[in-house]
């Protein structure tokens, strides 16, 4: 039988159908990512975050009244949010659970007028809406929704008339965003929130899904998002004492001390910020490296730790936890191990697992803040795509927590760089900004699809050349697509080029490559080191 008025058991079967539907459909979402590369996520982010709303929702009584379940899916997807797509998914169930407040039942009439309100409330919580993505699917989604309402039709007949509205508006957006008719796909967010509509009106007729996907399915979506790759395969155990120090000394002494160095050990990190230069180097005598570094300057924060120790399993880490709060923290987003390392080495107290199609949801954001011992924490999203997932956990928190929106991997080192766990905050803020902001970076990593983008012709396959988030340069060889990535990015004005390789690129072929560069360009300093990042053959930081 048709539902005429909606329970909170039928709101509970509508959420549970949607996420079955759309669980089944997730990687067709993800396919219409507009760059052919392989990081698209939207539906994937969209899936997850609909995972933890259904799972908040089963937490409700059966018999609970329809604002409760609403309240819980809201809250749910709130928590697990991944991604702007996940953000603002969690942003349209908040405004529903809003025109359910205090029903026990709703109408056609009143589920109508809740979809509205999801539709303004996504709307306020983006600074800048563009039209042609998931905010003007479901704005015509709510808006025949409401056509629906007013001819006081059935609930399926009025969430029937929002699916309608949502193709439509879906086939246009193309029309609206010149950059998906290049592309030729519609958007990734819209067709999201297309299939949840038709799980809504699925559940109300009470039909089954073709594939049943249970929660025992979903970890093994969620461990690909989460799992790090193993930091103990990478560490040369020839020198196993990692030594990091700041020295006093002239920032035009670098290259020097560098060339010192770099016969002590290898993972060698030496950077200046305003005078004062930040060192990393595993070494086999760290009082070696102390003693060369003490000629450039005084030497500040020394710390030495046995990495041997450390994995056999002594946990420093609780004996972090037991020192004095800092005045300012650092949690960033990072994937692969070996930019993690760099970036712990550099004074992130946490590194949460993400970035490209793996964006950490604000729940494990949330958790990381506040295992950092810290009244201050600053978050380094590393990610366009996991800003508006910061800035919904700085609202959650129960201590301050400032978000420096670093786009990409470099900015987010190079933020570090300049990092004072114990200087004036805002002045913190707005040197790691201002250092960020000087950076310029480009990614290498390969086509997932025939494609069309800014003019270039692109072939499944072929290797990307990324500048500043821009196809510039597309080929089938890795090394030259570095060699012309670096054509568009360095000018007379830069001086070093830091290379991080991926999981795909040997340490021999990694060395290759700086052999050519430093050929190529005599004027660079070149410096590269192990990333580990999946997906992604280089990333590319230009100072």
């Amino acid at each position: 039988m048709i539902t005429e008025v909606l329970s909170g058991n039928d709101l509970a079967k509508m959420f549970k159908t949607s996420m079955v539907l759309l669980g089944d459909k997730y990687k067709q979402v993800d396919a219409l990512n507009v760059f052919p590369v392989p990081d698209g996520d939207t539906g994937t982010n969209m899936y997850l975050t609909l995972v933890s709303a259904v799972k908040e929702v089963g937490t409700a009584d059966k018999d609970s009244a329809i604002s409760v379940v609403a309240d819980a899916a809201a809250r749910g997807a709130l928590m697990g949010a991944r991604g702007n797509s996940g953000v603002i998914l969690s942003q349209l169930l908040r405004g529903i659970a809003r025109g359910l407040k205090n029903a026990d039942r709703a109408t056609g009439v009143v589920f109508a007028q809740a979809i509205d309100e999801g539709v303004k409330t996504a709307y306020k919580a983006i600074m800048k809406p563009v039209e042609g993505t998931i905010l003007t699917v479901a704005r015509e989604a709510a808006a025949e929704a409401g056509k629906a309402a007013g001819k006081h039709m059935k609930v399926v007949d009025i969430i029937d008339a929002a699916c309608r509205g949502a193709n439509a508006a879906l086939d246009k957006t193309p029309e609206m965003l010149p950059v998906l008719k290049e592309a030729g796909v519609v958007d990734a967010g819209g067709m999201g929130w297309l299939i949840i509509l038709s799980g809504f009106k699925d559940g109300i007729f009470g039909q089954q899904p073709v594939q049943s996907t249970e929660f025992s399915t979903i970890p093994s979506i969620v461990g690909n998002i989460s799992t790090p790759t193993s930091a103990t395969e990478r560490i040369d155990l020839a020198y196993p004492y990692c030594t990091e120090l700041l020295i006093n000394m002239p920032g035009n002494d670098v290259e020097k001390l560098i060339k010192i160095l770099a016969d002590l050990g290898d993972s060698l990190i030496a950077a200046d910020s305003q005078g004062v230069t930040k060192v990393h180097i595993h070494s086999a005598h760290p009082g070696s490296v102390i003693e060369e570094c003490l000629r450039f300057g005084p030497l500040i924060n020394i710390k030495v730790e046995n990495m041997k120790e450390q994995l056999a399993g002594k946990d420093i880490k609780t004996v972090e936890k037991l020192q004095s709060a800092k005045q300012v923290g650092i949690v960033s987003v990072a994937a692969g191990d070996g930019i993690k390392q760099i970036m712990e080495s550099l004074g992130a107290d946490c590194v949460v697992t993400g970035g490209q199609t793996m964006n950490p949801s604000t729940h494990e954001l949330l958790l990381a803040i506040q295992n950092v011992n810290a009244e201050t924490v600053i978050i380094l999203p590393n990610n366009k795509n996991i800003i508006m997932t910061a800035n919904q956990v700085s609202e959650l928190a129960d201590k301050e927590v400032l978000v420096l929106p670093t786009t990409n991997i470099p900015q987010g080192i190079a933020a570090l760089i300049a990092y004072k766990p114990d200087g004036d905050k805002t002045k913190t803020v707005k040197s790691m900004a201002d250092v960020a902001a000087r950076v310029k970076s480009g990614e290498v990593t390969r086509a997932v699809r025939d494609t069309k983008v800014n003019g270039n012709e692109v072939t499944k396959g072929s290797i990307l050349g990324i500048s500043n988030g821009e196809i510039s340069c597309v080929g089938n060889n890795v090394n030259d697509i570095v060699l012309e990535l670096l054509k568009s990015l360095i000018t007379t004005d830069e001086e070093v080029c830091t290379l991080y390789y991926g999981d795909m690129i040997s340490g021999e072929d990694a060395d290759a490559l700086l052999q050519e560069l430093e050929q190529h360009y005599q004027a660079i300093e070149f410096e590269i080191h192990y990333g580990g990042q999946p997906l992604y053959y280089y990333l590319v930081s230009i100072e």
